[in-house]
Parts: structure tokens; C-alpha cells; sequence
């Protein structure tokens, strides 16, 4: 039957990333997971490539309702670099790294170093921002 849904159908999103307004960015950021997606998910995937934003800031310390995952990658083992404040305390990781953000703390990151096909997302563990 047309427009009947089956567990086992495949479903596809396409037209990614798609931006959203997260409080403390300074623009949308670029989601490829988002909570509505699939009948709605507890986790949504935000980020993007880093090697143009080396000393760039992207937001200004926020917070977030749930807990959030830092994950930096890089084509090579330390390609990547980024400074992690969380509640006034530096951090400094290197790829590939992850890092918990606990809900309710403030953070924000700056890339210091960041070879071509770097990437810095954040698995937001909710379907709040």
C-alpha cells in the first residue's frame, strides 16, 4: 500500500546538514542527526569540518540541557587540535578524542590546529538544545 510504513523499509534524509539555531552560536549549526528525524531520536549530531576555522570562534560559552559529546577526528592521528573551556577550565584535545560535556555546563571550543578533513561534532544525548 502507498504511504504505509514498514519497520523494515529504509529511510533516507537527505539535503544535509540541515541548520539550526543553537543559543551561543554565532550562526545556525549544521545538524545531520536531528530529534524529529526517524519518529523522533534521543541523540542529535551537529559539527563540521574544521581546517577554516583555526582561531575562529563558532559560539560564545553556552549551556545545554543534556549531556553532549565532543568527538574530534582527523584524516591523521593529531591532525587536530582544539582549546575546551568547561566551566572556566582549559582543555586542550587532540584527535581523535572525545569528550563529555555534562548538561547544564558551560562550554565552547576553539580550533588551534586543524589539518584538511578535521571534523569536531557534538552528540547532543537528548532531543533538547
Amino acid at each position: 500500500m502507498t504511504g504505509e510504513r514498514h519497520p523494515q523499509d529504509a529511510e533516507i534524509v537527505d539535503g544535509l546538514p540541515i541548520p539550526l539555531a543553537v543559543a551561543g552560536h554565532h550562526q545556525p549549526a549544521p545538524f545531520y542527526l536531528t530529534a524529529d528525524m526517524f519518529g523522533g531520536l534521543p541523540v542529535q549530531l551537529a559539527g563540521g569540518e574544521l581546517s577554516a576555522l583555526v582561531g575562529k570562534p563558532v559560539a560564545e560559552p553556552h549551556t545545554h540541557p543534556v549531556d553532549e559529546l565532543y568527538l574530534l577526528v582527523s584524516p591523521n592521528k593529531g591532525g587536530a587540535r582544539i582549546e575546551v573551556r568547561l566551566d572556566g577550565v582549559r582543555h586542550e584535545l587532540v584527535s581523535p578524542c572525545v569528550m563529555r560535556i555534562p548538561a547544564g555546563s558551560e562550554h565552547c571550543f576553539l580550533t588551534l590546529e586543524a589539518e584538511v578533513g578535521s571534523y569536531c561534532f557534538g552528540v547532543l544525548l537528548g532531543d533538547r538544545l
